[in-house]
């Protein structure tokens, strides 16, 4: 920082005196208050007195500026009193975005204060707005034909692309089309090194351009546009960067324009930030104070400076037309006319726009309202909150988000240094989460934060209207509180909208036409009004919704009304229907279209149950709940299920009601898919679920139609309690039975651990006649599962699974399926496609990913990293599995899994003691019971790749005997490849009679063979 008088530089010694007129000088002619001064002069340990501290350094500053008297007292704070064009910094910004202003620069902004975290922001954003100014001369060099020089700001900054493609323009430019293409290469490999990300559009563009010899020159910048009244904002533009570029393409093109959303959406800033960049003379009219219509047009004359007579207008006694005059006065020339809030005036506004876009052919008109101001060749720019950021995102990808980086923004504002890190990332998320998104609702929380923190405010959030007020005092009265900004769009609706409006807060996802018609009794023209009015958006699909702060506004009024119970009763009662109805169409072809259709509910499915929970109707909530487990049960929801059965079931009692046995059943299985794992080693606590399952089930059955799953769940819990009789029983019966989709899943089950491939191929056939693409799926895994182990091929159910494989069903549900469908191509020896197959899952892995998926999942790529040569990547993988098996359900299968797994890696890389410890450490896990079976196989088999690790071929023959005796056999890549080696080292014959003598030893002399006191 460098200070200059008349007579030369002025010396200003002390970094903290030199950052307080640094802070003073890039506010210059504005106070700064004494509070935020503190604060960033001392931001983490103030003085005790730090009024009378800052008071000091104020008389230093003074004393070292004189004989000049720059510094004011002023209310509240202090001020630098010099005019913004003598500060360069400032100078700068006002011109640098045509390019110009570069000369100002002399090094690093504020290259001595970064120690000070405000003015380290501030150097940071100076910067950026200086290499935006390079491009621009850059792009208006390259348009006349002018030598560009980019090289040095590009090895500074080798990760901004606009830089980079301008950069290989020039030199294209110049003929030097090699040193281009060769920047292209050093810039994408540096971008998908520290980024993890490919070139962008205008980066790759110039790369085409290069390569085909075509650089055509971009478009010059507009120039400065001549006069007008637009004043420039004092806060930093941030989120609509890519809003505002489509936006000026369309002002270009349209002659009216209207920029509509609901409150605090950011319109007003929006426009004021496009007529900025207009070209040609704008003017902003500013109609939110105007409460007569008769007054629009003399707002409009004030704006244009050519009103003579005081508020308010009068019509000229003369008998002059006052739109007349406006149009005299813009016409002629290229104008663009800004109408600021019209939503309250929107009739007289309409009248002057067309009025006035008819009689001045170079006028064009940007509006910004709630409503469209319906006028012949009106564009609607919706103005859509910011894009919050996804549930569980980190911090760098948090602060990709714009409404994030807008709260951080404004939040240093009031508390210099706020950053966002792993420990308040997820109060910050949740906070632009719960606020829409919406910039003014955004600007006041972050206000907010100067005396909390944002685990706090996310906290209280749902009392936004009392929390969220404060805001600018120089701000229009309904922009200066959250409740202020809704009660104004409120106000703004007849009685007849203002009651559908209040009904439609009971839907807490949004709503279809049709469903708005059944609870609300609201009619297609009322809804398309609150559409229009900002205060319902409408999807592309029809579907219907309130931004969060709006629905509690309606909620509010709706309990005011006396008619919350009554439209929550409705409410649930639609759902209750839909998801009923639902049910058996899940087992037909019409299965994904349902499924389509109940997503979006899911939101209002939630609402629905906990209405019916905290009212106690029992009834209503047994049923829903009910309904919805197969819903959720088909899209993988494991959780949702288990959560909400339980409170469900809770409330419900230890009997279930009369009439009510099948739901309660349901809900019932939707507790028991995901807990079965905590007592699935239990056997005594298995007999005793089992039993009460088979009377539950045949007390429904009694009652009426009953879910076929239900029958087939006391197939696998008797058989996995050890009733294995009853089981068998049960299966025949039900693989004889009428209902085709329980006949076809009882024939996927085939006896458990025994199916056949004929079974299979039943099971494939009644699928298919039914539709069902989820037991379709299950059929053909389990069919290529079977046909893999004989080393069959399998390519056509590969294609056909994978084909069927999307996100109609949940994100762990297709996981799961690219899992199954990648270790097919590994055991076919197809690992590039099991690699597509695992990076696809990998993608679809989000926040609420399950760790038991995330642990198959790296099962699967551990699997695959050894297959491919790469050892020491599987156990490093397997190594970390560990973690997610603590945080995944207790079951002994996963951890024998993980052992066994990592186990036979260890043995692959020499360490057959190592090997040997965790086969122990797998039959431990497995225990006596017969819920490990289906993994001892493997276990044994592992036993004997670890024999063979340590040279002893005759052992592995003699364990790989035992693991062929137990069922389901263990047929796995490395286990055949073993059984092979051992044949291939002891003969055919010797081979044979050691196999045989492990097959006939019983399970307590295989036990003691490998050490386990099991």
């Amino acid at each position: 920082m460098e200070v200059e008088g008349d007579e030369g530089p002025v010396a200003v010694g002390g970094v903290r005196l030199r950052a307080l007129l640094a802070l003073l000088a890039l506010e210059a002619g504005r106070t700064v208050t004494t509070e935020r001064l503190i604060d960033a002069l001392w931001p983490h340990e103030p003085p005790a007195n730090a009024a009378n501290a800052l008071q000091t350094l104020v008389k230093r500053l003074r004393a070292a500026l004189r004989p000049y008297e720059a510094v004011e007292s002023r209310p509240g704070g202090y001020a630098l009193a010099v005019e913004p064009d003598d500060v360069d910094a400032l100078r700068f910004r006002r011109t640098a975005r045509s390019g110009e202003g570069l000369e100002l620069w002399r090094g690093p902004a504020l290259a001595d204060l970064t120690s000070v975290p405000l003015l380290a922001n501030a150097a940071a954003a100076l910067e950026q707005d200086r290499l935006a100014a390079v491009e621009a001369r850059a792009e208006a060099r390259l348009a006349a034909g002018a030598p560009v020089e980019l090289t040095a700001e590009v090895a500074a900054h080798p990760l901004r692309e606009r830089l980079a493609a301008l950069a290989m323009r020039a030199l294209a430019a110049e003929g030097r089309q090699a040193e281009a293409l060769e920047l292209f290469e050093r810039t994408r490999r540096t971008l998908a090194d520290e980024l993890g990300v490919d070139p962008g559009p205008e980066l790759r563009a110039a790369h085409v351009a290069v390569v085909s010899g075509d650089v055509p020159a971009p478009e010059p910048p507009a120039p400065p546009r001549r006069r007008g009244n637009v004043r420039a904002p004092r806060t930093s533009f941030i989120g609509r960067e890519a809003e505002l570029d489509q936006l000026a393409d369309l002002l270009a093109r349209a002659r009216v324009v209207t920029l509509v959303g609901p409150g605090g959406a950011g319109k007003t800033r929006l426009a004021t930030e496009l007529a900025l960049r207009s070209a040609e003379a704008a003017w902003m009219v500013e109609l939110a104070p105007v409460t007569d219509p008769h007054e629009v047009v003399g707002t409009v004359l004030d704006a244009l400076g050519l009103r003579d007579d005081r508020p308010p207008y009068r019509m000229p006694a003369d008998g002059a037309d006052p739109v007349a005059q406006v149009a005299e006065a813009v016409a002629g020339r290229p104008a663009l006319l800004v109408l600021d809030n019209c939503e309250h005036l929107v009739d007289a506004a309409a009248e002057l726009a067309e009025r006035l876009l008819t009689a001045c052919p170079g006028l064009r008109v940007l509006a910004t309202s709630r409503e469209p101001l319906n006028v012949p060749g009106e564009h609607l720019a919706p103005v859509p909150p910011l894009a919050p950021p996804p549930a569980g995102a980190d911090p760098v990808r948090a602060e990709a988000y714009p409404s994030v980086r807008l709260l951080l923004d404004r939040a240093r504002a009031a508390r210099p240094g706020f950053a966002i890190d792993e420990g308040n990332v997820a109060a910050v998320v949740a906070l632009c989460r719960r606020l829409d998104g919406m910039p003014l609702a955004i600007e006041l929380a972050a206000a907010r934060l100067r005396t909390m923190t944002p685990r706090q405010l996310a906290d209280r959030v749902d009392d936004r209207f009392r929390l969220l007020t404060g805001g600018s005092r120089t701000a229009l009265p309904r922009q200066q509180t959250l409740r202020a900004v809704v009660e104004w769009s409120w106000d703004l609706l007849d009685a007849e909208e203002r009651v559908l409006a209040r009904r439609f807060g009971v839907f807490a996802g949004g709503a279809t036409l049709e469903a708005v018609e059944a609870v609300c009794g609201g009619a297609a023209d009322v809804l398309g009004a609150l559409a229009d009015k900002s205060l319902v958006q409408v999807s592309p699909e029809g579907r219907s919704s309130m931004l969060e702060t709006i629905r509690a506004y309606a909620l509010e009024r709706l309990a005011e009304a006396g008619e919350a119970g009554e439209y929550r009763r409705r409410h649930a009662a639609y759902l209750l229907d839909l998801a009923e109805r639902a049910v058996p169409e899940l087992r037909t072809a019409a299965q994904t279209a349902w499924l389509e259709r109940m997503a979006p509910e899911r939101d209002d499915f939630a609402a629905a149950l906990r209405w019916a929970v905290e009212e106690r109707d029992v009834e209503s909530a047994l049923r829903l709940c009910g309904a919805l487990t197969w819903y959720w049960w088909m899209c993988g929801y494991r959780r949702e299920a288990t959560a909400w059965a339980a409170q469900v079931l809770d409330l419900a009692g230890d009997e279930p009601p009369p009439g009510l046995a099948g739901a309660y059943t349901s809900c019932m299985f939707g507790y028991g898919v995901s807990m079965l794992g905590t007592i699935v080693d239990d056997r005594p606590a298995m007999l005793a679920l089992s039993h009460r399952m088979d009377r539950l089930v045949e007390v429904a059955e009694k009652e009426g139609p009953l879910h076929p799953m239900l029958k087939l769940s006391r197939v696998v819990m008797a058989a996995v309690a050890g009733r294995e009789k009853v089981a068998a029983e049960l299966l025949g019966g039900y693989v004889e039975s009428d209902d085709p989709w329980l006949a076809s899943s009882a024939l996927m089950i085939g006896g458990l651990s025994r199916r056949t491939e004929e079974d299979l191929e039943r099971s494939v056939a009644g699928f298919r006649r039914l539709g069902d693409r989820w037991g379709l799926t299950e059929a053909l895994l389990g069919l290529a599962e079977l046909r893999t182990a004989r080393g069959a091929p399998t390519g056509d159910i590969i294609a056909e699974v994978w084909g069927m494989t999307s996100r109609w069903v949940g994100a762990d549900e297709e996981i799961s399926t690219l899992i199954r469908l990648a270790e097919l191509r590994m055991r076919g020896g197809d690992l590039d496609g099991a690699g597509e197959d695992l990076a696809r899952a990998r993608a679809g892995v989000d926040e609420d990913t399950t760790p038991h998926t995330l642990f198959l999942l790296g099962m699967g790529e551990a699997g695959y990293a050894c297959l491919r040569g790469e050892p020491d990547r599987g156990l490093e993988i397997y190594r970390g599995l560990f973690d997610l098996l603590a945080q995944a359900p207790p079951m002994a299968q996963l951890a024998a899994s993980l052992r066994t797994a990592y186990g036979r890696a260890l043995a692959r890389t020499g360490e057959p003691d190592a090997a040997i410890e965790q086969h122990l450490l797998a039959l431990g896990a497995l225990g006596q019971g017969n819920p490990g079976w289906p993994l001892l196989s493997p276990v044994l088999a592992g036993f004997a790749l670890a024999a063979q690790a340590a040279g002893d071929q005759e052992r592995a023959a003699v364990l790989f005997g035992a693991s062929s005796a137990v069922e389901p056999r263990d047929t796995s890549l490395d286990t055949v490849e073993g059984l092979e080696t051992a044949r291939a080292a002891l003969g055919d014959e010797h081979f044979e009679e050691c196999f045989a003598r492990g097959a006939a030893m019983s399970k307590e002399e295989v036990y003691r063979m490998v050490g386990s006191t099991t």
